[in-house]
């Protein structure tokens, strides 16, 4: 175990001075990888704690690569830079520890290449959305719209950029809010049914999502739902 930890080191360090890394930083980690190999620090002593997951996310980044150049060659567009996506296995996982990185090798597997391309270009789609140049918004969607599992962040994107007297109507008809992923696309649609006082289809919905905008949605419409309440209750008396 010993022995295949610490080879797995100095193939690994030999392997990151290629031209063919690829790096990317966060405000939490560092990650580099080239082909089954990766590896990551921690920018921050509270990250520590997730790097074997920042490891395997890192080993996905030369397969995010190319999921990115095809759709980007696809629809001829420049896709933003700071968006990625894949779905993807990681079988045979190893890691050793190597001073402040941990390394890790794997080889990663993508899911089928529709769903890849669908995810990247409904996440692409929302931050283009929100842009002043929004050209190549109607590409993205179109890919977004032709797959099940994005049509309703895609539905919610749609709306979202919709006259603000559209909005609702178009939800109504179209969304399947049970379906939604994304908490851009959450939050948009919260957003909407708050104004239509749909307070506790706002609850629900905020319970769904972890991003700071949630958490002020959801007190926001459990403050109104309780005022609500009470306002039914007084009615009685």
């Amino acid at each position: 175990m010993l022995a295949s930890i610490l080879a797995l080191s100095l193939v690994a360090s030999a392997t990151f001075d290629s031209e063919q890394t690829i790096e990317q930083q966060t405000a939490f980690f560092k990650s580099q990888a080239n082909g089954q190999y990766a590896r990551v620090k921690a920018l921050k002593s509270s990250a520590k704690n997730a790097l074997e997951q920042a490891c395997r996310n890192a080993l996905t980044l030369p397969e995010r690569s190319i999921i990115k150049s095809t759709l980007a060659n696809k629809l001829n567009i420049t896709l933003p830079e700071s968006v990625s996506f894949i779905e993807a296995e990681v079988t045979g996982y190893k890691q050793g520890k190597q001073q402040e990185w941990l390394t890790c090798t794997g080889i990663v597997t993508p899911a089928a290449a529709d769903i890849n391309e669908a995810g990247l270009a409904i996440r692409a789609a929302w931050q283009v959305g929100k842009q002043q140049d929004k050209n190549n918004l109607r590409a993205l969607l179109k890919i977004a719209m032709a797959h099940p599992s994005t049509i309703s962040d895609a539905v919610a994107l749609v709306a979202d950029q919709s006259p603000q007297s559209e909005r609702l109507a178009y939800l109504d008809k179209y969304l399947v809010a049970d379906e939604l992923k994304l908490d851009d696309a959450k939050v948009s649609v919260a957003q909407v049914w708050f104004k239509d006082m749909r307070y506790q289809q706002v609850i629900s919905l905020m319970q769904q999502c972890e991003s700071i905008d949630c958490k002020r949605l959801g007190l926001a419409a459990e403050a109104e739902y309780e005022q609500q309440s009470a306002d039914d209750l007084s009615s009685y008396f």
